[in-house]
């Protein structure tokens, strides 16, 4: 398969060479997915959904011009190329487009980064079971689990590889696994609704569907009879899911298209004091069983591991070679690429660094104010730092979480939040691509009653 696809790269490559492209990098995409989800012990949905692709880019001198397909049949690509060259002779020239401009190397040995496997034999039937047994765990936790919107396993396998005119050729895959379940507590007049999920690069590594629906129906029935705080302004505790959100609003103001378009409220902070010196954030993508681990970023660069925050001191912005051009800095290999679209800046693994403190000391710390489980909406401005956002989490009263709260928004500026966190927690566990234990903020407003 490896040799397949990046045989069909070179022969696009080359035949947008023939046909007059100065330079030209091309994308090959596949995916396998398929998914069984159940509800109230009932199949409900099967789905399974196989794509490929390639997307091609070509540049006639600055002038640029993309094009994708999925029939790679070797006289369409021939076509596709010719179209491309074709389409960026009539393109305006931008004197920042371009390829990286130096020859790229695969990078680490991706296949030493655990983030693809044979996928495990499962029949149709097992899926079912494993998806089934998530449910089934959620309603014998407790009585009052009335009903559920669903339990889903799904699997998906991917692949990708990169070949341009520089001389790079590379290829990565990855494997996946998971398990998710929701559903709704009832007592009495009231009914609350909460998940979980879990995923894996290998079936060993998924925890068993027993454990997600469990903890999907703990989450919901802490959540019932809720009741709306009073308006102050006082600490907030945001737990491991929550403090992944608010990390990532950070992360995405350092995207070099931000800086050059002066729409980031770090501007000219590096070197500088963005957050309190608990606040560590790095970039790993080699981390071993990753979400978002990868060898090149979308434009053939090498990725390395990275801090962008230490101890507060913001290290770097992010750049792909279009925004590092923008503003005379190198690529920092943070390119991600789909097969419609040209390079944009994003991220690898994003991971918070962990504190000493346990979750019990970080809500004895609160004494009282809010523990956000929650966020909802989006209320979030990158160019000013005005942060606004719903919320549910549980009130903390003396240190301890006095019952569950609704109907609130919490507030404050991104620079004084992150300034004014004053503890992390010892508890970050991996389940996606950006990962964070639990941060604790000095003093936000909490809008309620």
């Amino acid at each position: 398969m490896k040799d397949e696809f990046l045989g069909l790269l070179d022969f696009v490559v080359e035949r947008a060479a023939h046909y007059g492209a100065t330079a030209s990098e091309a994308l090959f995409l596949s995916s396998d997915d398929l998914s069984v989800a159940v509800r109230k012990g009932e199949v409900e949905k099967v789905h399974r959904t196989r794509s490929r692709g390639i997307g091609l880019r070509v540049f006639n001198g600055r002038s640029q011009a993309l094009i994708s397909t999925g029939d790679l049949a070797r006289e369409s690509l021939d076509r596709l190329a010719r179209e491309a060259v074709a389409l960026a002779r009539e393109t305006a020239p931008d004197p920042f487009n371009g390829l990286p401009g130096t020859p790229g190397t695969p990078g680490a040995d991706w296949k030493s980064f655990g983030i693809l496997e044979d996928l495990t034999e499962l029949s149709q039937d097992e899926r079912i079971r494993l998806a089934l047994e998530a449910e089934r765990a959620a309603f014998g936790e407790d009585s009052r689990i009335r009903n559920s919107e669903g339990a889903e396993f799904q699997t998906t396998v991917s692949h990708r590889a990169l070949v341009n005119s520089e001389g790079f050729s590379g290829t990565y895959g990855r494997s996946l696994y998971g398990v998710s379940c929701s559903v709704i507590a009832q007592d009495g007049d009231s009914m609350e609704r909460d998940y979980w999920y879990e995923q894996s690069h290998t079936f060993k590594g998924l925890p068993h569907p027993e454990e997600v629906g469990r903890h999907a129906a703990k989450r919901a029935l802490s959540r019932l009879h809720p009741k709306r705080p009073r308006t102050v302004t006082c600490p907030v505790l945001f737990d491991p899911e929550t403090a992944r959100s608010l990390v990532s609003h950070l992360v995405g103001a350092l995207s070099g298209y931000a800086l050059y378009r002066n729409a980031t409220y770090l501007k000219g902070r590096e070197g500088t004091d963005v957050a309190s010196p608990l606040l560590t954030i790095r970039e790993d993508p080699w981390l071993y069983g990753g979400f978002g681990s990868r060898p090149f970023d979308g434009e053939g660069i090498s990725t390395a591991p990275k801090a962008l925050v230490e101890r507060g001191v913001l290290k770097t912005f992010l750049f792909d070679s279009y925004s590092g051009r923008k503003l005379g800095r190198p690529s920092t290999g943070n390119a991600v690429r789909s097969l419609g679209d040209v390079p944009q800046v994003g991220v690898s693994n994003i991971l918070v660094a962990s504190g000493e403190s346990s979750k019990e000391s970080l809500i004895k710390a609160v004494g009282t104010g809010l523990y956000v489980t929650e966020l909802i909406g989006f209320g979030v401005n990158t160019v000013n730092g005005d942060y606004s956002r719903g919320a549910f989490g549980f009130w903390i009263e003396n240190g301890e979480i006095s019952g569950p709260v609704t109907e609130l928004t919490i507030a404050g500026n991104l620079d004084s939040i992150y300034k004014g966190i004053t503890g992390v927690g010892n508890d970050l566990k991996i389940r996606g691509s950006l990962a964070s234990p639990s941060i604790l903020v000095h003093e936000m407003r909490v809008g309620g009653a």
